[in-house]
This record gives C-alpha cells, structure tokens and sequence, in this order.
C-alpha cells in the first residue's frame, strides 16, 4: 500500500456477544469511545482508560465519586444528550476503532455505514450476564483485559455466593417484599431484566417479578399500590436532570397517596448509592446485592460490613 494508511488493511477477528451473534473487530484497538454509560467503567477494570477518546455526559454528570476514582474522566472530551441521541456526527471527528454503545439499532446502522466497529451494550437479564458482558468487552480489546475481566468474574461469583449460602436459606415466609424504583417512584424494573432476581439473591421477593419489560418501566399508582411492598429502593437519581434519589424519597414520604403503602407506613425506603456510575447497572451490581441483603437482613449478615467491601472493591 505504499505506507498509504488510508488504504491499509485493517486485520480483523470475531468476537461473539452475549446474544451468540459474531461481531467482527478489529485486532488492534488504540482509540476507544466508551458512550454507553457502564462501559467507562468496564474500560477502567479492563486496562484500558487510557485508549478513551471520548465518553459521555451521563457518565461525567452527578458522579464525584467517578472524577476521584477514574484517572482522565475530568479531560476527556464528551457527547452531550447521549440518552435522547448519539450525535453520530460528532462521534466520528474523535475516529475511533472501536464504539462501546448503546444498544440502539439506528446508531449501530449509521456506525456500520462509516465502517466503525460498533458494540452495543445490552441490558443485563441475569447477575451472570454481568461478567458475561465484561468478558465479552475484554475479548473486544484482547491482551491483559481477558485476565483482568476473569479476575472481577472470580470476585464477582464470590461475593455472590458467600450472599446466597445464606439467602437460600431464608424461607418464603420471612422475605419481605421489595420494590426498585428508577428515577421516580413509579418506574421500576420488569422481569427481562436482573433486578428481580438480585432482589431475590438478596432474600427478598421481588414485587415486579411478573412485570413485562427491563429496565426502568412505567407503572401508574393502582399497580405501585398493589405490590404493598414492604421495602423500597431507589436508585438513578438525578438523570436528565430529573429529581435526585433524595426528592423522590421525600416526596414519597410527604405525598399523602402513598400512606397506604408498608414501606412507606414503616420508614423502609432505601437510596442507593451512586458510585462511579448508578449501582443498578454495570459492575457495581454486585455491591447493590450486598447493600441490600445487609438493610433485609441484618443479623444474617451480622458479619458483613458493607463499607469494607465497598472499599475493597473501588
């Protein structure tokens, strides 16, 4: 090619994602733009944060703990409005080989058309979905990242046996019933996603189990009432500008409609806390199992500290 690099030959290998379908990628990958808002993270455990060459607003945006925690969040460029639209566009001037994305099958088609290499993230449906997607993301990269992402696998299936040893054993009758709400209090998570079943790990029983749908679906208060859950978390606070997890407790507690409610009546709303990222997404999902096995049973978990294992864990 006459050290034409425009016409070099990029050479190519496949990787398989989580649905069994092959992605071609390149073999060397040395610009990086990690849009889907977990995948900065999966990136920073995998090695690689310094291959990023743009990320995204809500990746930046309501979360200090990721500015001390990640090296080159603070100077990375970013897209603006990536959860209304990837401005694809914009995207491109950063010319990188590889797209971590969202799974949207318009930017996946505008990617492919400009001949970048497109991995869309995926709602995670099961808690072994969760290293399956690191390990799917380190096959992308190759190299050290394949080690690093069975390491965070080997702790991940840790701590989440050492939490069902003990929740497998709680029986029906003692798992209070548990809703998740995502940004306000009548957006939850459905049964096509891993919520249910964290809640379930956890030793609770999960409200929305039968509920169609994943992440972060709309019910009207008449369903929200019916679930009468004793216990409710809240996580996604503060998204586009939307109330904080704090707000929507308050606002909970104060709005009289909600007085029917047990986790109202008995002061059992939970925030979870947002780490470099919303804990109910990504690889900080597997603190969100033992933050809330400890809040639904603290003397079977009389031993676990949960502040020690957050610390061990950033």
């Amino acid at each position: 090619t006459g050290g034409d690099s425009e016409n070099e030959t990029t050479a190519m290998k496949t990787i398989t994602d989580l649905n069994g379908e092959t992605i071609q990628v390149p073999e060397k990958i040395n610009k990086i733009a990690a849009v889907y808002g977990p995948s900065y993270e999966s990136m920073v455990v995998l090695g690689a944060e310094d291959k990023i060459v743009v990320c995204a607003d809500v990746q930046v945006e309501n979360f200090p703990w990721a500015k001390k925690v990640f090296e080159r969040i603070s100077s990375l460029p970013y897209l603006e409005n990536v959860h209304t639209a990837v401005n694809i566009e914009e995207l491109l001037k950063y010319n990188p080989d590889v797209v971590f994305g969202f799974p949207s099958p318009n930017e996946e088609k505008k990617l492919e058309e400009a001949k970048v290499t497109s991995i869309p993230g995926t709602t995670t449906k099961t808690l072994a979905d969760i290293p399956a997607l690191l390990n799917e993301y380190a096959d992308v990269l190759g190299g050290d990242a394949v080690g690093k992402a069975k390491k965070y696998e080997e702790y991940f299936n840790e701590k989440l046996n050492y939490v069902k040893q003990i929740t497998d054993t709680i029986p029906e009758s003692d798992r209070p019933t548990v809703y998740f709400a995502g940004s306000d209090i009548l957006t939850t998570y459905g049964k096509s996603c891993d919520i249910p079943e964290l809640i379930e790990a956890a030793g609770g029983t999960a409200a929305t189990k039968d509920l169609a749908g994943g992440n972060r679906v709309s019910v009207n208060f008449e369903q929200f009432a019916s679930y009468n859950p004793d216990y409710i978390f809240i996580d996604h606070g503060g998204i586009n500008d939307r109330d904080t997890v704090e707000d929507i407790m308050n606002n909970t507690y104060s709005d009289g409609r909600y007085a029917c409610v047990s986790a109202v009546v008995n002061k059992q709303i939970y925030l979870v806390p947002s780490g470099v990222f919303y804990w109910d997404m990504g690889l900080q999902k597997i603190l969100l199992l033992m933050y809330m096995a400890k809040i639904l049973h603290p003397e079977e978990f009389g031993d676990m500290n949960i502040i020690t294992e957050v610390k061990e864990f950033y």
